[in-house]
């Protein structure tokens, strides 16, 4: 899945510390992408809300850079007494190319049945 965030700034002016100021005000784009696969623990699992964060951002190659990022997550089912908190720490690739951010994004979400007709 390829998300794209628009850079206003020049390419050439970008050092890691922009790059980062850029995506944190951008992140309610990245967020669903980002969070998706939480069904993998739990149908009742859920992204809580404000709570993703970049650790790092380092570059790798001409344009491309690999960001570090960490959110929570939380599940609630009353019934069955469950009730925690847990992080999870994952990474993306991204790439700059004509004031663009573009993020490769794995698509974690479970499949549904429409997916195999």
């Amino acid at each position: 899945m390829l998300v794209t965030l628009d850079c206003p700034l020049q390419s050439s002016a970008l050092s890691v510390k922009k790059l980062k100021e850029v995506i944190e005000g951008n992140l309610a784009e990245l967020v669903p992408a980002l969070t998706t696969g939480l069904s993998f623990y739990s149908e009742s699992a859920r992204y809580v809300p404000n709570s993703l964060e970049i650790l790092e951002i380092k570059p790798l190659h001409n344009n491309e850079y690999s960001m570090h990022y960490r959110y929570q997550w939380e599940i609630f089912n009353g019934c069955l007494d469950i009730s925690a908190k847990e992080n999870i720490t994952d990474n993306v690739t991204f790439t700059l190319n004509d004031g663009k951010l573009l993020f490769d994004i794995i698509d974690r979400s479970r499949p549904s049945t429409f997916d195999e007709l």
